[in-house]
């Protein structure tokens, strides 16, 4: 894999008017929820800022992973991808590096909303401005940012349609509150989810580090050995 074939790929990201919708919608609710959090919670700390800066963001990372997964089936151009790139495996792993970087471009870009949102707030509530820095709680949210945007990458790759992959990426948060109603499955979601990470900002417990082992090899370890063979085995069209 080299970084040009990486660098192609998170063009491909931007370079769909689909991508570009999806960032200028990021950019524009990253400011909603960041100046939303100190109109409701004047003082709200520069951490707490950045994070809800980002969370819009972080579900269009996850979005737009998938779309770059499965844009190959979409538009019919994995036989020229593959034929200028034979080596399937470079290619899968470079849409997961651009995955990944976008997740992390994300975390930076919503900390400088955050350092822009915060002063304003001040000036516009009169409270003073809170720079407080959670070191503990913007790292575990940068991690979910991160395993949430190859959840996308690897459901895409094994699910391989761009519809499907997005709705239950979207649907399973609503889903689980309804089914944490039944008895017999309560127990059990919590070992199903992806984002216990985020909860890493309180300290690590082993229960909370068995969940996101399990969770991650849910929605990010199974699916993508899956999708990776299918992508090395399957026939390209």
């Amino acid at each position: 894999m080299t970084a040009r074939l990486c660098l192609v790929e998170l063009r491909k990201l931007v370079d769909t008017v689909s991508g570009a919708v999806l960032i200028g919608v990021a950019v524009v609710l990253a400011g909603v929820f960041g100046g939303g959090a100190l109109l409701v919670r004047p003082g709200a700390s520069f951490s707490e800022v950045a994070q809800l800066a980002g969370v819009p963001g972080g579900t269009l990372v996850t979005v737009m992973a998938i779309m770059l997964v499965t844009a190959e089936r979409t538009h019919r151009t994995a036989l020229v991808t593959y034929v200028v790139t034979p080596r399937r495996g470079q290619v899968v792993a470079a849409k997961a590096v651009a995955a990944a970087t976008l997740a992390l471009t994300l975390v930076v870009l919503a900390v400088a909303a955050a350092a822009v949102i915060v002063p304003v707030g001040a000036v516009v509530t009169g409270k003073e401005a809170s720079w407080a820095v959670d070191a503990a709680a913007l790292t575990s949210w940068a991690a979910g940012t991160l395993v949430g945007a190859l959840s996308g990458w690897a459901l895409g790759l094994a699910i391989n349609n761009a519809p499907a992959a997005i709705v239950l990426v979207l649907v399973w948060p609503m889903a689980t509150g309804l089914l944490a109603n039944v008895p017999a499955l309560a127990p059990v979601l919590p070992w199903l989810d992806s984002a216990a990470v985020s909860g890493f900002g309180d300290g690590v417990d082993q229960g909370e580090l068995g969940r996101f082992l399990t969770g991650l090899a849910v929605w990010v370890a199974v699916p993508a050995v899956v999708g990776l063979v299918r992508a090395l085995r399957g026939e390209v069209r």
